[in-house]
């Protein structure tokens, strides 16, 4: 068991609501500014800024998917811990309420005046919003991604 885990990186996932996930896995890939960051075990340390998008961990031929938003990570030989504002599974993704949160904030974006000083959150929304549905495209059930082509469907009448 010990020299099991001596070739695994133990992934923690915090939240300011909860510790997401917890496991010893054989990679995990973050997303950040630079793009994907794998990191496997005996990695050297590394502070990292996490950007929203889809994080993977692997484990013994098993790929688990979520989404991080903002955040960082904090990596070392043998341990990955990340802390961001929030972290969800595609079955935890409300579509429809991620949905519309995009087309609001981006119709509140294309109107605003000039220099209003809160299209920079805007954007930020609509990033985290379009993150969860990639998400839901990729790996979410057929009845979230049913729902997801509907709402499109009604949005381009």
């Amino acid at each position: 068991m010990a020299e099991e885990k001596r070739n695994k990186t133990n992934v923690i996932v915090v939240t300011p609501y909860d510790e997401f996930y917890e496991g010893f896995v054989d990679s995990v890939t973050l997303p950040s500014q630079d793009g994907l960051v794998g990191v496997m075990a005996g990695h050297m340390p590394l502070v990292l800024a996490i950007f929203p998008g889809v994080a993977t961990v692997k484990c013994d031929g098993e790929e688990k998917h979520f989404v991080l938003s903002e955040g960082y990570a904090e990596i070392a030989q043998h341990m990955a811990m990340i802390v961001c504002d929030s972290a969800e599974w595609p079955e935890q993704i409300d579509v429809k309420r991620c949905y519309n949160s995009y087309v609001e904030f981006t119709r509140r974006i294309k109107e605003a005046p000039k220099g209003t000083y809160k299209v920079a959150d805007w954007q930020e929304t609509v990033n985290r919003a379009k993150v969860r549905i990639h998400l839901v495209e990729l790996y979410g059930s057929d009845e979230q991604k049913n729902l997801l082509n509907e709402l499109r469907g009604i949005e381009k009448s």
